[in-house]
């Protein structure tokens, strides 16, 4: 064995598989549960939802993010070329970014389990259509399988998904 061989790491099934960890406090729930045809279809693409208990949502992965204007929604692209979204709540954009606090700023780079908006609950209960949070992969064409690892409530760090990437 030459020694390029020996420090070149065969790919595994295993390096494919990669986790999601939950953004927020609160319970997990079926996309389907999501009062919006377009995440409750899976048009947008695949995950889960959560119901949330409390008013912050952190980076369930290591990624470049984005943070729309309106506050309401974080897009994740990861170095594995996976995107995803976290979009808070149905009809929130609509809030114009009432109730919403940006805390992380766009085009950075963040760690698994940083903060990167905070929100009032109170607020989103009275003026959202629903506060159900999809996370959501949108490029599933890229994705083999995908996992929900967790069920009932859940806090934010806690596993939440698992995803095989296609080879």
């Amino acid at each position: 064995m030459g020694l390029f061989n020996f420090f070149k790491k065969e790919k595994t099934i295993e390096d494919r598989w990669f986790n999601i960890y939950s953004p927020l406090n609160g319970k997990v729930i079926n996309l389907s549960e999501v009062p919006d045809e377009a995440f409750s279809s899976k048009m947008i693409g695949d995950g889960c939802a959560i119901e949330p208990f409390e008013g912050s949502i952190f980076s369930p992965v290591a990624a470049e993010i984005n943070i729309f204007e309106t506050n309401h929604a974080v897009s994740f692209e990861m170095e594995n070329e996976i995107e995803m979204i976290v979009h808070f709540g149905i009809d929130t954009v609509k809030l114009n970014g009432n109730g919403f606090k940006r805390v992380a700023e766009s085009g950075s780079k963040v760690k698994i389990g940083e903060e990167l908006v905070k929100y009032d609950i109170d607020f989103m209960k009275e003026n959202a259509k629903s506060i159900r949070t999809p996370i959501i992969i949108n490029n599933m064409d890229l994705v083999e399988e995908l996992k929900i690892m967790a069920t009932g409530d859940v806090k934010a760090g806690d596993l939440l998904m698992r995803v095989k990437i296609k080879e």
